[in-house]
């Protein structure tokens, strides 16, 4: 039997400040926790206490730490494309083991717009549906896609929003710890075939916005995942 396990992972920064660069690593143990090390200056590594980094690269660090924090709670575990040559749907296959449950998103990408909803999820697959026929043999259309899980069960980072026609077609979200930077991006993956789209962005959160003005009584389902 196989004993290799991963134990600790590692990703390396680097910062600027008074045109000095300085690099550090910022790493994952084996338990999920994150940790500062090997900070490095001009003259190698920095173990004594009275040299002094500046403000601007301990900002930095945190801004890296916080990154890296963000990554862990949401993982990429399978990707693909489908090809459409006329047809209003695909049915897609995910290896069995892969997924435990049905509380993943799918996220699709294509070249035209077309909005691409996934149905019918199970364990080992959805089907990817379009409002009509879409491509054909001559001119098929590839989308893409990429399904996404939470690796924390409370994920400040990924999560679902209801909205309704009393919320004025938005709704915000606050993250449970502000994000040490605005500069994040957010995938939609709204319940149906309309689009959405993101307003007031900042550390402390957004506002998702419905692309239509939603009926009386109509009730929207949204997921959302932030990646900085």
């Amino acid at each position: 039997m196989m004993s290799l396990a991963r134990t600790l992972f590692a990703s390396t920064y680097s910062s600027s400040s008074g045109g000095i660069v300085y690099y550090f690593d910022i790493v994952v143990d084996q338990n999920g926790l994150v940790a500062v090390r090997n900070i490095r200056g001009p003259r190698g590594l920095i173990n004594d206490p009275m040299v002094e980094i500046p403000q601007s690269v301990l900002d930095d660090i945190n801004i890296a730490r916080a990154i890296v924090l963000q990554t862990q709670t949401t993982t990429v575990v399978v990707s693909g494309n489908i090809t459409f040559t006329g047809e209003t749907y695909h049915d897609v296959v995910i290896a069995g083991g892969v997924l435990n449950n049905t509380n993943y998103r799918v996220v699709f990408s294509t070249t035209d717009g077309t909005v691409v909803v996934a149905e019918n999820k199970t364990t080992t697959g959805f089907r990817a549906s379009v409002a009509a026929a879409y491509g054909s043999l001559v001119s098929p259309k590839i989308v893409g896609y990429v399904v996404l899980v939470a690796t924390q069960q409370a994920s400040t980072t990924s999560g679902f929003v209801t909205i309704t026609d009393a919320d004025n077609n938005r709704m915000t979200v606050v993250f449970t710890t502000a994000m040490a930077t605005a500069d994040y991006r957010i995938i939609l993956s709204p319940d149906g075939m309309y689009s959405t789209y993101i307003t007031s962005k900042t550390r402390a959160g957004f506002t998702i916005n419905m692309g239509y003005a939603m009926a009386a009584g109509e009730t929207r389902v949204i997921g959302y995942d932030v990646f900085v």
